[in-house]
């Protein structure tokens, strides 16, 4: 899966220092695998990252959710503002792993 190959890209990007890049590949790596989720389900997928983080709330993942807003902010710092931090890119890769995880096991499940 697209989402899988993404985390391990943001991985990567951590290990070599590359922060802004790994937040960057952690948001889309939970945005993928969100959008995979609802399209097997037949839902609707919001382009906007708002719309798509309510629609995973409204599926009970209201954890996934929130990591999907924190690192939709954090992308936002990451590649239009001033950069991210090591630590909060270690947070983001970490969290998203943890999302990313979630959404898997639904969608593999379906």
């Amino acid at each position: 899966m697209r989402s899988k190959e993404l985390l391990r890209q943001a991985i990567k990007d951590l290990e070599i220092g590359c922060y802004d890049k790994a937040v960057s590949a952690a948001y889309f790596a939970v945005r993928r695998a969100a959008e995979d989720l609802l399209m097997r389900l037949g839902e609707h997928i919001p382009r906007r990252d708002d719309k798509l983080a309510n629609a995973i709330e409204n599926k009970g993942l209201v954890e996934v959710a929130d990591i999907l807003r924190m690192l939709y902010s954090y992308r936002k710092d990451a590649d239009y503002g001033e950069g991210v931090t090591g630590e909060i890119a270690v947070r983001c890769v970490r969290d998203a792993e943890r999302a990313l995880n979630t959404l898997l096991r639904i969608v593999e499940g379906i």
